[in-house]
């Protein structure tokens, strides 16, 4: 974050104050050889890289990333990996990796890649509704960024029991993402049993990314999108929306909560 001098008018008249923005880095990303550009909140960047590569197929442990290398100027950041198989794996899942999708493009292009197989992930026992509950109030308590600024997403990783495992923040929801996944994979941790809860709406290519992964439940505080509902129920993976205290909608996989039968 950074500390800008603004005018600010208020009851009648304006005043200088200071206000905390939310900076944002130009990351390019490249590997073997493909390219990629993106905005991106400038930290938790190699945990988004192994998140991102993870989450979208093409690294299944992160030794598969054979070389990687990060250097920053200003607010520019070139990543350079060498991803074992890569270029074979770009023409398996066809897709333009000009860019790394952020989903506010039309959602049937980032759905069934050529090449893409999942399995459901089902959470090993009933989930505990007051506990998804409370997952909204823990997260709330981790959001200082977003208060300060208005301007940050979150995504949190918590176990079956509701337990914080990690966070992430950025200034683009997916990538938020990206950085939780990238976190535990870098850390030798496990997908099972655990709850990734989001600020951000629900979109198809954020339910792929969770079957990747093997995370068996998928919650916001926002709305899903239709095929995001569509795929979930394809694999019996649990949906939540609008989880709020004390309330939340169940869009797929109801049968893996307790009290629902």
């Amino acid at each position: 974050m950074s500390r800008l001098r603004i005018v600010r008018w208020i009851g009648g008249k304006f005043e200088k104050v200071d206000d905390l923005v939310a900076d944002e880095a130009f990351l390019h990303l490249e590997m073997n050889s493909t390219a990629v550009d993106t905005l991106i909140t400038p930290e938790q960047i190699k945990e988004f890289v192994y998140g991102n590569l993870f989450s979208e197929g093409f690294i299944a442990k992160p030794e598969e990333v054979l070389k990687y290398s990060e250097k920053r100027k200003g607010s520019d950041i070139v990543v350079k990996t060498d991803v074992k198989d890569f270029d074979k794996k770009e023409l398996k899942f066809r897709r333009n990796y000009g860019v790394i999708w952020t989903d506010c493009v039309s959602e049937p292009i980032a759905i069934r890649r050529m090449g893409d197989k999942f399995s459901s992930s089902k959470p090993t026992r009933k989930i505990d509704p007051k506990v998804l509950s409370d997952i909204s109030l823990e997260a709330a308590k981790n959001s200082d960024l977003y208060r300060s600024t208005g301007a940050y997403h979150y995504s949190y990783l918590f176990d079956i029991d509701g337990k914080l495992v990690t966070r992430a923040w950025d200034i683009s929801r997916h990538n938020t993402v990206d950085k939780v996944i990238g976190h535990v994979f870098l850390n030798g941790g496990s997908f099972v049993d655990t709850i990734l809860f989001t600020t951000g709406r629900l979109t198809s290519t954020l339910v792929l990314k969770a079957l990747r992964c093997g995370i068996p439940v998928v919650a916001s505080k926002g709305a899903p999108l239709k095929t995001a509902v569509e795929v979930a129920r394809d694999y019996d993976l649990a949906l939540v929306g609008f989880l709020r205290r004390g309330r939340f909608n169940i869009y797929s996989g109801a049968s893996h909560f307790g009290g629902t039968d």
